[in-house]
């Protein structure tokens, strides 16, 4: 099924959905940096990949919302769908929660004996819950591009071989008449 939010027309969704993966992964490997050295610099990185990755996150929720209302209401892929989208909230709270705690431990940081006392221990066991939650998403959103081929150009659909969505098959661009 194509996609509804596309741009020169390729979906929009995909191509947005790796930056919150990317910047979020990076906000653990920064938290565990910073663990590791008490570099305050890791953990003011850490905060800022925590913010971009929520609003890169959101901005990727509205495509993706827009292509998951256009399934029809009775198909697998909605459910799966809608599935994809909870966990996507989930993280995207998530990830929101610990970014707001990092920016005060940021905002509200206090120097003892020349190095900053930073906190990261409550937002990174947070943010690994979260990355459980954004792989969980990203395995039904894989599932949804392979097995239901949402987002994708459908390939010609013969008689013999319909689609694990029937409904999905009824395309009248696709139907012949002899």
């Amino acid at each position: 099924m194509y996609s509804k939010a596309k741009i020169a027309g390729r979906p929009i969704h995909p191509m947005l959905v790796g930056f919150p993966i990317a910047l979020f992964t990076a906000t653990i490997a920064l938290q565990l940096a910073y663990i590791g050295t008490q570099d305050a610099f890791y953990f003011r990185a850490a905060m800022i990949a925590n913010i971009a990755g929520v609003v890169m996150g959101l901005l990727a929720a509205l495509p993706g919302a827009i292509d998951r209302w256009a399934l029809p209401k009775q198909s697998r892929a909605k459910g799966l769908a809608t599935q994809h989208a909870l966990f996507s909230i989930i993280t995207i709270a998530l990830y929101g929660v610990s970014a707001v705690m990092l920016y005060l431990g940021w905002t509200n940081r206090v120097l003892v004996d020349g190095a900053y006392a930073l906190d990261v221990r409550i937002p990174l066991a947070i943010d690994m819950i979260g990355f459980v939650s954004m792989a969980s998403a990203g395995m039904l959103g894989w599932s949804l591009v392979q097995t239901h081929h949402i987002g994708i150009k459908p390939a010609h659909i013969r008689e013999h071989r319909p689609s694990r969505e029937p409904e999905l098959d009824t395309n009248p661009l696709l139907v012949r008449s002899h």
